[in-house]
């Protein structure tokens, strides 16, 4: 998968929701982050998602609302370029193993095209594992 982000804005990469025939949620998948992006962190987030497509041969959940995880991409401030990660959404039933090419282009505002870190002041890597709650509301 292919996700264009801007640098110091959160980028959606991902939505899972997994809901019953009366729409009421049955398992959010674990998060579990198997290659770290070189220029940017991700995390998750439990929100509300409005159902688009089912996956499900009912389909009564189209139109309405169920509670579900996103995760989301955070280039580092100032970085524009390629950047790339892997991830798991591990669930009783399913696992999916998902690679994700991140295209970051600049930011919009002054600071966010400011020059970021040189090479031997980058932060380290984020951690092999689970993904980690966002802090902060969505930007």
């Amino acid at each position: 998968m292919t996700v264009t982000a801007r640098t110091a804005e959160e980028t959606v990469i991902e939505g899972y929701a997994d809901a019953d025939n009366t729409c009421a949620p049955v398992e959010l998948p674990r998060l579990l982050l198997m290659k770290s992006p070189e220029h940017g962190v991700v995390c998750y987030r439990i929100e509300d998602f409005e159902v688009v497509g089912d996956s499900g041969s009912d389909r009564a959940c189209i139109g309405r609302w169920v509670r579900g995880i996103s995760i989301f991409y955070l280039a580092r401030p100032g970085y524009s370029g390629p950047d790339s990660l892997r991830y798991e959404a591990i669930t009783d039933r399913r696992r999916d193993r998902v690679a994700v090419r991140v295209r970051v282009l600049p930011g919009f505002g002054n600071d966010s095209d400011a020059a970021g870190p040189s090479d031997s002041e980058r932060e380290p890597a984020m951690s092999l594992g689970p993904v980690p709650a966002c802090v902060g509301p969505v930007s």
